[in-house]
């Protein structure tokens, strides 16, 4: 009975012992094993940037070491001197075929210590899969080892790509050409009104009136932005005032010009230019005195034209713009239609006109002395060496807006051809200040 129950004993412990003995593991390929010891270490590397690694603001990533893992397989010597030589110790572990691009610290010698070891097994594991060598990459100047400093890299892409050939296409093409239009045309109209009223009891006197004042200023000027300009301007002031001592006429014109003037211009130099000027003026309704219908003034009594040939200098600036006209040649020609009026403009008796050759000189400038005030000035002198005419008219503009503003006008006169009531050479004078509309088109 004992000998049975030892017997059924060391069965048992025999089959519990074959039942606990493990399964033989599967076996497995080079291939699966490259791969696995491949992956692992990927998978430390992985977790070595996702923890410790930090870029540090370079071009390139802070270990470049890494490299090796993904290039063709290589023999390299720190792997095997590292296994190998008695006298290795860490800072040997970063004698890799280039220097380092930022200072290391323990974490970057981990990972060069663990690289050597994966390649060491790789050496003697799987030598069939190197295909080449440390020594011969140093031969063949594959490997830099003198780089001390960072190293930039500056690739110029636009010199590597080739610009291709414009494709020609032919299409018809329909040509249209426009002649330009040298002439440029400006219009300006002015319209200025006035009341004047005294009451019976006014202490000093006085006399009631109203007044009116149209003003047209209309230019065709023409600039082949060459050398040739050609200026045409048409002025006109026509000013009316009722009065009330004059049981005749009860309305006088206070200011009567009606003045062309054309000017042809050659370019002869950066500011000089040849000029011929045709300068025409008369008035358009008649003059009288109160209570009396004799005429003192009327259209084409008189009328005066003056050409003149000579130079130009012009100057423009910002708020200041000159034209000075010279001319030593110059036709005076002056036309008086009534034949009661031709003593009181120097015309001979028989005559309705007279001639006078001389020289002249006009200046006409623009002066804006401020963004409201503007002074517009035309200086006329002409002399045939035995007479002398001068004109200075002057219009200083205030601005209020667009649309309003104050003209003031002065005009002194002298001329030696015309004579007072006296038989005496004096100056003439105008002045007139008006408030109105003005409108430019």
């Amino acid at each position: 009975m004992k000998k049975v129950c030892l017997l059924l004993l060391l069965l048992f412990v025999c089959t519990s012992s074959q039942a606990q003995k493990p399964s033989a593991a599967p076996s497995l390929s080079a291939a699966d094993i490259i791969v696995a010891s491949y992956t692992d270490s990927l998978y430390q590397l992985s977790e070595y940037y996702n923890t410790s690694w930090k870029y540090r603001g370079k071009d390139l990533l802070a270990n470049p070491y890494y490299y090796r893992l993904f290039v063709q397989p290589t023999f390299y010597f720190n792997p095997i001197r590292q296994q190998m030589d008695l006298d290795w110790h860490p800072a040997d572990s970063l004698r890799v075929p280039m220097r380092p691009l930022v200072d290391h610290d323990d974490k970057i010698l981990e990972a060069n210590t663990a690289m050597n070891h994966f390649f060491s097994d790789l050496y003697i594991s799987h030598p069939q899969y190197i295909v080449a060598n440390q020594s011969t990459l140093d031969k063949n100047e594959g490997l830099r080892t003198d780089l001390k400093h960072e190293t930039e890299h500056k690739v110029e892409l636009a010199s590597h790509v080739t610009t291709p050939k414009p494709v020609q296409v032919y299409e018809p093409i329909n040509v249209v050409g426009y002649r330009p239009n040298f002439w440029k045309f400006t219009q300006t109209y002015g319209l200025q009104l006035m009341q004047y009223y005294f009451s019976e009891n006014w202490y000093q006197g006085g006399s009631n009136y109203n007044s009116a004042l149209v003003t047209a200023k209309i230019t065709a000027n023409y600039n082949n932005q060459s050398k040739i300009t050609f200026n045409n301007t048409l002025t006109v002031q026509l000013g009316f005032q009722t009065v009330k001592a004059d049981t005749i006429h009860p309305w006088h014109s206070t200011t009567d010009q009606l003045r062309m003037i054309n000017a042809l211009s050659v370019k002869a130099a950066k500011n000089w230019s040849y000029t011929a000027t045709l300068t025409s003026t008369t008035r358009m309704t008649p003059q009288y005195p109160n209570n009396s219908r004799l005429a003192t003034a009327d259209f084409f009594s008189q009328f005066e034209s003056v050409l003149s040939l000579g130079m130009a200098w012009s100057l423009a600036k910002k708020n200041f713009n000159v034209n000075i006209n010279m001319a030593p040649l110059s036709y005076d020609w002056k036309y008086v239609g009534r034949k009661r009026l031709r003593a009181r403009y120097g015309i001979y008796p028989n005559h309705h006109s007279r001639e006078y050759i001389g020289s002249s000189v006009t200046i006409n400038y623009t002066w804006k002395l401020m963004n409201e005030l503007s002074w517009a000035s035309r200086l006329y002198y002409f002399t045939n060496y035995k007479k002398v005419q001068f004109d200075w008219e002057n219009t200083f503009t205030f601005t209020i807006n667009k649309y309003l503003n104050t003209k003031l006008y002065l005009y002194p006169r002298f001329d030696d051809t015309i004579f007072d009531d006296d038989g005496k050479h004096t100056i003439q004078f105008k002045q007139w200040l008006s408030l109105g509309l003005n409108i430019t088109l």
